[in-house]
């Protein structure tokens, strides 16, 4: 989903932390375990690790009663996990897709662990800790799922991507290319939530959505036979990250966590749990 974006402009920022809020649940206010290892300085708030976070992109994180309850998935629990590392109690602050990053900047939140690629331009501006190999993939109507077999069958075509994102930035660099090769450009649909993009597919609006491969299965299997994926298109050559701020005190505490949450087995477990490949955690 996710997701290169113009990351500072002082009027997307203002519309992000309008949409920032303590989204709290019981499961991330609830006491924690034991200390593994003491908790770093730097918090905004002592005894707390304040997780922004865009719960609508399952099975990453999501809300457990589709749009309401506790705050799930593989990223919110593994959230929680590094909040126990370090014997806090877990926030969530919610934003909107194109306001996490802007949120973290604002120092709304300690962490930023969400579904977002540790592209470039966010490592410009942020420390990422890489924790799961990914990459995009395709989704189209059932009905059409032969039509595309390599890159350049979407040329000319209309596909939908999520607002401000690295699957966008995809899609309109394989434009160019289609350009460049005498074929149509891409029309790329762009839309604040995956659920817009997804509706954009299912309805013919568009013939198809790139969306991370990790997402791509949920999304597929919850349409009831309505969409496909297409498989082999684009390489899985990139990563998610853990964000923090661009050289704070955090960042090196957080790269640590994460790399012992992974060696111990305990992101593997929550791979599983949702579904995801445990041998796409980055090790080493």
């Amino acid at each position: 989903m996710k997701k290169t974006a113009s990351l500072l402009g002082t009027a997307i920022l203002a519309l992000s932390l309008s949409a920032c809020g303590g989204g709290s649940s019981p499961a991330s206010t609830a006491s924690t375990a034991a200390a593994v290892e003491a908790a770093p300085s730097g918090l905004i708030t002592a005894g707390q690790l304040k997780i922004c976070i865009d719960p609508e992109y399952a099975p990453l994180e999501y809300f457990s009663n589709g749009t309401s309850g506790d705050i799930i998935g593989f990223d919110a629990d593994g959230a929680r996990a590094l909040a126990s590392y370090w014997g806090l109690t877990p926030t969530f602050q919610q934003a909107a897709f194109d306001g996490l990053m802007p949120a973290l900047q604002a120092k709304r939140c300690d962490v930023m662990w969400s579904g977002l690629y540790t592209s470039e331009p966010r490592l410009q501006v942020a420390d990422g800790a890489k924790y799961l190999n990914t990459g995009p993939g395709i989704i189209v109507a059932a009905k059409n799922k032969d039509s595309i077999k390599v890159a350049d069958d979407l040329c000319g075509k209309t596909v939908a991507a999520q607002n401000g994102g690295a699957n966008a930035a995809t899609v309109r660099a394989l434009g160019e290319k289609c350009v460049q090769g005498g074929k149509g450009n891409i029309n790329v649909a762009e839309y604040p939530k995956v659920t817009e993009t997804v509706l954009a597919v299912t309805n013919g609006k568009a013939d198809a959505l790139v969306e991370t491969d990790v997402a791509i299965a949920d999304i597929v299997a919850k349409s009831n036979g309505a969409l496909a994926p297409v498989e082999g298109i684009f390489p899985t050559d990139t990563t998610f990250g853990v964000f923090t701020i661009k050289g704070g005190p955090l960042s090196e505490p957080v790269a640590k966590a994460v790399k012992a949450l992974i060696s111990k087995g305990t992101l593997a477990e929550l791979a599983k749990k949702y579904g995801l490949n445990p041998d796409k955690l980055v090790k080493g």
